[in-house]
């Protein structure tokens, strides 16, 4: 492979470089891929989530805001990929995990 990638005058990144057995799953483009198992978002996506919605909310930005980025964001995990995506716990899942690493208590969306 390094040969090949020689002649195309490529290299591997030196830390994002995977090469191996991909049974214990890797992380691609902010999705865990898993042999078997459906695409579900990878750690670093969940964390710039949270990241970003609390970027948000320090700004002041009102509750349904923060919904929207949710559901906007939910949207890209799902986009154009069907039934790959894991829908366990649907976009309530994501919401409540946003407002459980906000702190933020006694919000309701109706959705």
């Amino acid at each position: 492979m390094n040969q090949v990638l020689a002649i195309l005058k490529l290299s591997l990144h030196t830390v994002k470089r995977y090469i191996g057995r991909t049974e214990k799953g890797f992380d691609f483009l902010g999705y865990q891929i898993h042999p078997n198992r459906k695409l579900r978002p990878s750690a670093v996506s969940l964390q710039r989530l949270t990241q970003r919605a609390r970027q948000l909310y320090e700004r002041g930005v009102s509750v349904e805001r923060l919904w929207q980025y949710v559901k906007r964001w939910y949207r890209w995990l799902h986009g154009n990929l069907a039934d790959l995506v894991t829908t366990k716990g649907d976009i309530n899942r994501y919401w409540v995990y946003v407002l459980k690493h906000l702190n933020i208590t006694g919000a309701t969306i109706k959705t």
